[in-house]
């Protein structure tokens, strides 16, 4: 057996802790013992070929791994050699790469087969001799990491299939060359190599891939009690996200117009995360950005702004929708409102009729029982979406009573609110009349609905609601 990969388990092992402690969500690593010599000379029959000498090692060593990771809902990944407000020396374009990135990395004997191509296009690449590629893992999307015997019966290089784009990519001359890269990027996969590649396959010396690697060195090493001024709290909550509730307890050392301020630096920057930013300054910086969050409502600013992500395909619902978050977030409620509820109709209906969802996508971030009040005369088919903003606006007991005794369109959007309430444990304390009021609307309504779907939810309601003893 050669010698390859005696240390990769350990390597990988360290990783994956490092990145746990660091912070980084939802680590998975398992691997399983090797397989057996009588195994291999299996899978080797059943191939009709003796495997490469590095791939038989890595197999024998560990019949199969995973390391998985992802980065934080809502971070920014970026150069972080530059002072505060310096541009990049890394491009917009190279950048786009880390905008759907994530970790996965390893591989399965049970994976290992020869590529076979289901296209249609008979002038694939993908189309030629069924035994040169040589699959040992897949990626999340389905598309194979494989091995191309043609480069190589001894070391054949490692290549990545993408079936979306027909395309091949190398990522490494040889095996251990691929699994030593991919190491030192700490499982990265990119979506999109072709930014990071060369003839020889990843460079770790791009641009983009040397800024990874020092993005993730500082995420890793970078703790909240070092960050003891305004500047560098910032910087370290563009990394880890404001979803941990210590890191929104720091902000509050500071004056939310400052807050604002700082973030404000940044997203003239970096417009196009336009989002992130909004979530950032939504969380921690509240009523500070509120003259900054009427500006955006200006038809000219909001021209300017759509511009600004014009890259996103989306660009105008890039826009909006972090707009009526931060609309939500730092202003009062009333005044919100009447910005978000005055645009839905205007700008957001379709033959004069506005769907739920797109109304959901605006007024969900409010939580407020006015939203159903205002939607009462618009809701229309389907309902769904509807429901799902009833249920995010938190109605009172009189509302429910009023939905359930009104049209068989506004009761069906109630036992559709119902049932997404009751599975995010968001069901009101209710008294026992008010109970038995809700439990005898919705048998009633059970008995006057006509299609089956309709029955089986104001069923299922009916049932969840006597689990959980609320009727």
């Amino acid at each position: 057996m050669t010698a390859h990969f005696e240390q990769t388990l350990d390597r990988l092992g360290e990783i994956a802790e490092r990145l746990r402690q660091s912070g980084m969500p939802d680590v998975e690593y398992k691997w399983t013992e090797g397989i057996s010599t009588v195994e291999l000379a299996a899978l080797e029959e059943r191939l009709q070929m003796t495997l490469p000498a590095s791939l038989s090692e890595l197999i024998q060593r560990c019949g199969s791994l995973y390391l998985l990771w992802s980065l934080p809902q809502h971070c920014i990944v970026r150069d972080v050699s530059g002072r505060i407000g310096e541009h990049s020396s890394t491009s917009d374009y190279e950048l786009n790469i880390f905008e759907d990135i994530t970790g996965e990395f390893g591989w399965n004997h049970e994976y290992i087969s020869y590529f076979t191509f289901y296209g249609e296009n008979a002038d694939s690449p993908a189309t030629t001799d069924e035994h040169r590629y040589l699959i040992f893992n897949y990626n999340g999307a389905g598309d194979p990491v494989l091995l191309d015997l043609a480069t190589s019966s001894a070391e054949p290089a490692v290549f990545c299939y993408d079936h979306e784009q027909d395309r091949f990519t190398l990522l490494a001359d040889n095996l251990p060359a691929y699994i030593d890269t991919i190491l030192t990027l700490h499982g990265l996969w990119v979506w999109n190599w072709t930014t990071v590649t060369d003839e020889h396959g990843i460079q770790l010396k791009s641009p983009p891939l040397q800024m990874w690697v020092r993005w993730l060195d500082t995420f890793c090493n970078v703790k909240l009690e070092d960050a003891r001024s305004l500047e560098a709290l910032i910087e370290y909550t563009t990394m880890h996200s404001v979803d941990n509730p210590v890191i929104l307890q720091a902000f509050q050392s500071y004056d939310p117009k400052d807050i604002f301020l700082a973030w404000e630096q940044r997203i003239q920057h970096n417009p196009a995360q336009f989002a992130t930013w909004s979530v950032f300054i939504g969380e921690t910086a509240g009523d500070g950005a509120a003259d900054w969050v009427r500006s955006l409502w200006e038809p000219d600013t909001a021209q300017a702004w759509t511009s600004l992500v014009k890259n996103n395909f989306h660009a105008v619902g890039a826009f909006t929708s972090p707009r009526a978050y931060l609309t939500a977030r730092c202003l009062p409620e009333h005044e919100g409102l009447a910005y978000v509820c005055n645009y839905l109709p205007q700008h957001s209906a379709r033959d004069g009729k506005l769907e739920g969802y797109v109304a959901n996508g605006q007024l969900h971030h409010f939580h407020s029982p006015e939203v159903i009040d205002w939607m009462r005369d618009k809701v229309n088919y389907p309902a769904d979406g509807w429901s799902v903003l009833f249920a995010e606006s938190y109605p009172t007991v009189e509302q429910l009573f009023d939905w359930l005794s009104d049209s068989e369109l506004h009761q069906k959007i109630v036992a559709g609110a119902l049932e997404v309430m009751i599975k995010k444990g968001r069901v009101p304390s209710l008294k026992a009349d008010a109970l038995n009021t809700i439990s005898n609307l919705l048998q009633a309504s059970l008995q006057r609905v006509m299609l089956k779907k309709d029955k089986r939810r104001i069923e299922a309601v009916l049932e969840q609601l006597s689990d959980l003893g609320l009727c």
